[in-house]
């Protein structure tokens, strides 16, 4: 029972905090249509952030029903997620909210209060203040056990509504509800219950409907809410502490361009879809889009992890063909929450192994400076500012079968499309000059061989490094090896040749990279040994991987972003499930 008390409290802090994205776990479901008029007129202003929906009990049952739900409670990303400090603090406050209360904060408590349209407006993330509306029956209200604890409680009268609040413990925790004709209200703040009750009675523009950030957001979404809609104060909420400890995605610098963001979350038996608005706080700010589709006309099916991008500047282009195809070395990696460790120690005098003493340096031969990389890539850096390409795809994917080595090998391709034409000599030129230093002297073995078949021409590298490339028109793919240029040019053939004008469009293929992503991490963990405390599980082979497995039934993710005229961002989010 603790350990689904414990979630119930984290499912409805999990939507306010990590975003709507987590619902992709709510599969079986029945439509419900909202409602025309949101709960937000009955809430106070200054939220942080309002959750809305029209069927929250549908929502609820939905995901307690599911097999994602049974199998995330047995997983290894449970385990070490119920072990975190997050789960320890949200554990504390709702064992504080639960002896306030009377009764267990638990999974079977949320579904007693869980009504149809409901609102959640969280006002403070760190103390966990809130305001829960629901659409209830005052017959169906009256009878949860909540209500039937109301003796317990203080008494306190809104016009012609009463209200019970109660505070205690240490630290203090207030807990209030009341029941208003067919509403079932609950606040972790006396104040807030009692100004939502003064709403309902007596309407005002103090609410949340008339901020100007909720109704922004508001008026830049769709007209017809989804089945669970996020609005988030993002100028106030990035500034928070909480937020910035706890956001999983770590990209606070990224998100303080927006004022604020609304989500929908649209659901259908093979996929759920969400549609993202982001008001940027310097709306005169350009984003750039482009025709995505020269380069994506290239995707082969199955196409494991893509990310298409609109003007995309040369020094990203360069980080792409560096990660992807030329230097194919482990990443520098620096935690940013850990210090550096000083070296205090003292050297002692004729001592070789010091730099200022080194006894075998010969001073009579000239020592060889490193060439900085920028050299390396200069021709490669030349020839992308002269081309200024338009649009850019970065692909990796894993071997669609089994392999019998140690690795399953991981298949990446850059594809870049241009205003002008490519000069393919001057690609193969270049290429080979960014490899030079790292993989021979004097050019040895950087010799390139000219294929043709079937109307298409290419050209390999020889030599170990094996890299393919061609060049068709405005466009240049560059592969990792000969058989992932062949499907890129396959697929090329086939390709629909319609617009896709966006500045960002990216896929993921679950199905396709699940085994094999599980398989390479786990050869990983166990080559290099489990540096985690405890019972800690390592955290790609065990933790992520099952996270995949939880959601095994998600074949495919895409993500496609455009610029509106009003200087809004749209992003839309779709997540294709298994027939």
């Amino acid at each position: 029972m603790m350990k689904r008390s414990r979630i119930a409290l984290a499912i409805v802090l999990g939507i306010g905090i990590l975003g709507v994205g987590g619902a992709a776990a709510y599969k079986a479901f029945q439509a419900q249509p909202s409602a025309a008029n949101s709960l937000a007129a009955f809430a106070p202003q200054g939220a942080l952030l309002a959750i809305e929906s029209p069927d929250f009990k549908s929502l609820l049952n939905s995901w307690s029903s599911s097999e994602e739900e049974k199998r995330w409670l047995k997983s290894d990303n449970y385990a070490g997620f119920s072990r975190s400090r997050l789960f320890s603090r949200l554990g504390e406050a709702q064992d504080q909210f639960a002896a306030t209360a009377g009764l267990p904060a638990d999974t079977e408590f949320l579904q007693q209060v869980a009504g149809g349209q409901s609102l959640f407006a969280w006002y403070d993330i760190g103390n966990l203040e809130f305001l829960y509306v629901t659409r209830m029956p005052s017959g169906e209200a009256a009878k949860t056990p909540l209500l039937q604890l109301r003796d317990k409680f203080e008494e306190r009268k809104v016009g012609d509504t009463t209200f019970y609040v109660r505070t205690d413990g240490d630290p203090a925790r207030t807990v209030a509800f009341a029941v208003h004709g067919d509403y079932l209200l609950l606040a972790t703040r006396e104040d807030l219950l009692a100004s939502a009750l003064q709403l309902m009675q007596q309407p005002a523009d103090a609410t949340l409907v008339h901020e100007h950030w909720y109704a922004e957001a508001v008026a830049a979404g769709d007209e017809k809410p989804g089945d669970l809609r996020m609005t988030l104060n993002l100028a106030k909420i990035v500034r928070t502490p909480y937020f910035r400890s706890y956001w999983v995605q770590q990209n606070i610098t990224d998100l303080k361009q927006y004022s604020t963001a609304l989500s929908d979350l649209y659901r259908t038996p093979d996929n759920f879809r969400e549609e993202r608005v982001l008001i940027a706080a310097n709306p005169g700010k350009e984003v750039a889009s482009a025709d995505l589709a020269p380069v994506l006309d290239y995707l082969p099916e199955h196409s494991g992890v893509y990310r298409a991008q609109a003007q995309p500047t040369t020094t990203a282009v360069l980080d792409q063909f560096e990660d992807k195809l030329l230097s194919r070395t482990i990443s520098d990696y620096r935690d940013a929450h850990v210090a550096p460790v000083a070296d205090l120690s003292t050297p002692d005098a004729g001592d070789t192994s010091n730099d200022i003493s080194n006894l075998d340096e010969r001073i009579d031969e000239t020592s060889v400076v490193a060439q900085p990389r920028s050299a390396a890539l200069s021709q490669l850096h030349d020839l992308l500012v002269s081309a200024h390409p338009e649009a850019m795809l970065a692909y990796s994917a894993t071997d669609s079968q089994p392999h019998e080595g140690v690795f399953a090998p991981i298949h990446t391709a850059v594809v870049l499309a241009s205003s002008v034409g490519w000069d393919q000599t001057a690609w193969q030129q270049s290429l080979s000059a960014a490899l030079a230093p790292r993989l021979t002297v004097g050019k040895t073995g950087l010799t390139w061989q000219e294929h043709h078949r079937n109307n298409m021409s290419w050209v390999t590298l020889a030599g170990m490094h094996g890299l393919a490339m061609t060049v068709q028109g405005n466009v240049c793919v560059v592969a990792s090896d000969e058989a992932t240029l062949l499907r890129f040019l396959e697929a090329s053939q086939h390709a629909a040749k319609a617009p896709k004008v966006a500045t960002t469009i990216a896929g993921f293929d679950h199905r396709f990279e699940r085994e094999g992503f599980a398989r390479l991490t786990g050869l990983l963990d166990g080559a290099g040994g489990s540096t985690q405390s405890g019972d800690t599980p390592p955290f790609f082979s065990k933790n992520l991987a099952s996270l995949s497995t939880t959601f095994q039934d998600l074949d495919a993710e895409t993500f496609t972003q455009s610029a509106a005229a009003n200087g809004a961002t749209h992003q839309t989010v779709v997540y294709q499930w298994h027939r």
